[in-house]
């Protein structure tokens, strides 16, 4: 399994991009089952992780921010592998999956070093390079010859901010090289005083989205290294392989938020899902209907014959037989950020965060509430991907009625938390809100 922190799917080649040079996983992508419309269930990198390693959703499995625990009673995808017999090792690239936070349960290495370097941003970060993880995982297959039952788990983080790729990718793209260039003026339109768009900004934010592109890039080339080196030893050919990314990033589609962790638009909470099947079975089918990162820990112990755990949100994929997709099901998506706001006493309600943007798909349904903005939403994503059009501005009785009817289910979706416990990491406090700010997760 291979984790892409940060990672829009229109990024790629093999989901539609024509600019941005991903030869590699395009290629890997022509003999795998491509998921063109894969959800994450919520938009920061450690409650993503665990709901794709739980198959649950956050008011599930209770991990709510980065820097926070994750619950012993959580059942893992890799404890569940571990005890079906597989050697596990994950190759971490950034702090917020490190040990200290319990997602390391089930795993027998847990390779999290980490490079502290000041990139353009001048901010010392904890997190490496894609180099680096290839090489160190690389270099852990070069000393284990027993690869039969093997779990890796690799997760690169560099399209994170800040957007500092090594060269020649930091110039490798421009800015009149974007496929869908904003218009300045209408962006300044969608800015809510007392933000401000002045030169400096847009001149930043272009300057972002070149440079995002070159991380991709530069990620690119690094996994294929490693997909040459699974496949120089025998390793590829046998295995299921999974590259997805645990939410996306916004950049001008939607002010304020050139972030991600705070708003459930398509922009971070869209992903990548590629699934490889052994011997190349299933390539280059492409599944159009929706699927989400609750659903991949079913699917891949559904593939194995393994038992699901009762306590799961997802539900399987037939991966030997991605023609016959399931019916579309309802899904829901929650941020994990939001304004300052002082909770109601009861804990069930203070965990749900009743501030908290959130969502809701059906079909091509989208509903979004941001209650601190006191703003809802309806989207058609099939007419307006990049969400747009609010339905909701003038809308057609029947348009008012599809609300009403996504809200009802949104609504009673949100009173179904009962999340496990779940508290600030107290191991290290102030290292680790010192590492976590250096990463921009805490201001």
């Amino acid at each position: 399994m291979i984790s892409l922190d940060t990672t829009r799917p229109d990024h790629f080649g093999c989901y539609g991009n024509s600019w941005i040079q991903t030869p590699h996983i395009d290629q890997l992508a022509s003999e795998s089952i491509v998921f063109k419309d894969y959800m994450t269930v919520v938009p920061t990198t450690l409650p993503s992780h665990t709901s794709l390693f739980t198959g649950t959703y956050p008011h599930t499995h209770g991990t709510p921010l980065n820097g926070y625990t994750v619950n012993d009673k959580n059942v893992l995808l890799t404890e569940l592998l571990k005890k079906a017999g597989f050697y596990t090792a994950g190759f971490i690239s950034s702090f917020a999956l490190d040990s200290r936070f319990n997602f390391a349960q089930g795993f027998d290495v847990y390779d999290q070093k980490y490079e502290q370097f000041k990139g353009t941003e001048k901010r010392t970060q904890h997190e490496r390079s894609a180099k680096s993880v290839t090489n160190a995982v690389i270099r852990h297959l070069e000393n284990k010859n027993e690869t039969k039952r093997l779990f890796l788990f690799v997760h690169y983080f560099d399209p994170h901010k800040p957007f500092d790729p090594p060269a020649p990718f930091d110039t490798l793209y421009t800015w009149e090289q974007q496929s869908q260039k904003p218009d300045r003026i209408a962006v300044s339109y969608q800015v809510p005083r007392p933000a401000t768009l002045n030169d400096v900004n847009w001149e930043l934010s272009k300057n972002a989205a070149v440079k995002y592109a070159g991380e991709i890039t530069f990620m690119d080339e690094q996994i294929g290294r490693l997909l040459a080196y699974l496949k120089k030893r025998g390793i590829l050919e046998k295995s299921l392989l999974i590259i997805t990314s645990d939410h996306g990033e916004n950049f001008w589609e939607h002010m304020p938020y050139f972030h991600h962790g705070t708003a459930t638009y398509q922009t971070t909470m869209q992903g990548v899902c590629i699934v490889r099947l052994p011997g190349k079975a299933s390539a280059g089918t492409v599944v159009t209907k929706p699927i989400a990162s609750i659903d991949i820990l079913p699917s891949v112990l559904s593939y194995l014959g393994l038992p699901i755990p009762t306590r799961t949100d997802g539900r399987p994929f037939p991966l030997t037989n991605p023609t016959n997709a399931p019916p579309p099901r309802t899904y829901f998506g929650q941020a994990t950020l939001t304004r300052p706001w002082k909770p109601k006493n009861n804990p069930v309600k203070r965990w749900q965060h009743e501030n908290k943007a959130r969502c809701i798909r059906e079909g091509n349904d989208k509903y979004i509430q941001i209650p601190y903005f006191g703003i809802e939403e309806l989207f058609d994503l099939a007419h307006d991907p990049y969400e747009q059009n609010n339905l909701l501005k003038k809308p057609a009785p029947e348009i008012e009625l599809k609300a009403r009817q996504l809200n009802k289910k949104l609504t009673a979706w949100v009173k179904t938390a009962r999340p496990l416990a779940s508290s600030f990491v107290k191991e290290k406090r102030r290292d680790t809100i010192e590492k976590l700010r250096a990463l921009g997760y805490i201001e």
